[in-house]
């Protein structure tokens, strides 16, 4: 290939590489954002004053479901996620999760009642499927 080609060539690729990077570089720049750091559950359950009132990301296997109906009509949804190490239980305003469902769940933090041996609560502020491993 003569020497003007190969530069012709060249700029072609160039052109079509930068012309890429400028229509796709939200889904590139989303794509390559570090995740949410995890909290382990079973710190949460070691420490849970130390999480009090934080926010945090953990990741854990839905283990069980409720759904709670009050005399007044109000309803409270909860469900427990299980993690290395523990459990918490995670209250709900929306749909609950599918038993079995593997999730990462941010949420606010606070402790069980005291003296009561129950897991700390983690209010859900957002949750999603669990990438696979």
């Amino acid at each position: 290939m003569p020497r003007g080609r190969a530069w012709l060539v060249l700029l072609l690729v160039l052109a079509a590489a930068c012309s890429a990077w400028y229509f796709f570089r939200p889904e590139i720049e989303q794509a390559l954002e570090p995740g949410p750091t995890l909290t382990p559950i079973r710190d949460v359950v070691a420490a849970p004053a130390r999480f009090q009132g934080k926010e945090l990301t953990v990741q854990g296997t839905v283990s069980s479901t409720s759904e709670v109906v009050m005399s007044g009509g109000a309803t409270s949804r909860f469900y427990t996620l299980r993690g290395e190490g523990g459990e918490l239980v995670v209250t709900v305003r929306e749909s609950l999760p599918v038993r079995g469902q593997t999730l990462t769940v941010t949420g606010v933090v606070a402790e069980g009642p005291k003296g009561k041996g129950l897991a700390p609560r983690l209010t859900e502020r957002r949750r999603e499927r669990a990438p696979a491993r």
